[in-house]
């Protein structure tokens, strides 16, 4: 009698946390894959506040079900399953980053790397970018980088005090320094 009136209750709880797989994302609701061929479509998706992204492919993720019903569903976290989303951070280290290579790895030392895929592309800044403190320019990481004290001096081939225009109205002269 008891098993009777408590199966239901039973199965409800067991209904509540499943692991999924997101087979869509539509902004804020995917669609997911569940066990033994179950799929629900147009699930909530939270995201940490300030965070946004869209998964890309197969992507594991765990789904909540208030009260066990699986047509109340949010999904809380996700995780990819692509070796390209492995970031390999020191205890303590913060990383947001794409399965496309780039990221932002904020650093035990108190340093922020912005990194490009593979190194090679660029990072664009649209705004203004005020520099307070010391730049260093590097052309080549591996033979070093140069201090330039607080005044960007070279930019890849310009040397921005030493460098000439000439123009209709006259070539300009190199800059004395700060």
């Amino acid at each position: 009698m008891m098993d009777r009136l408590l199966n239901p209750i039973k199965s409800r709880i067991r209904l509540m946390i499943a692991r999924a797989v997101i087979s869509a994302c539509k902004g804020s609701s995917v669609d997911i894959d569940l066990l033994a061929g179950e799929s629900r479509e147009d699930v909530d998706f939270y995201q940490q506040y300030g965070f946004t992204s869209k998964p890309k492919g197969n992507v594991k993720a765990i789904a909540l079900f208030v009260g066990g019903s699986r047509d109340n569903g949010a999904v809380v976290a996700c995780r990819g399953e692509d070796s390209d989303m492995d970031v390999d951070l020191e205890e303590g280290e913060v990383a947001v980053h794409s399965p496309f290579g780039s990221g932002i790895i904020l650093k035990k030392d108190g340093s922020i790397l912005l990194r490009s895929k593979d190194g090679s592309g660029k990072v664009r800044v649209e705004g203004n970018l005020n520099v307070t403190g010391g730049v260093l320019a590097c052309k080549d990481v591996a033979a070093g980088c140069t201090d330039v004290e607080g005044t960007v001096v070279d930019a890849g081939a310009v040397h921005l005090q030493l460098h000439v225009h000439t123009s209709a109205v006259g070539p300009t002269s190199p800059s004395k320094g700060p």
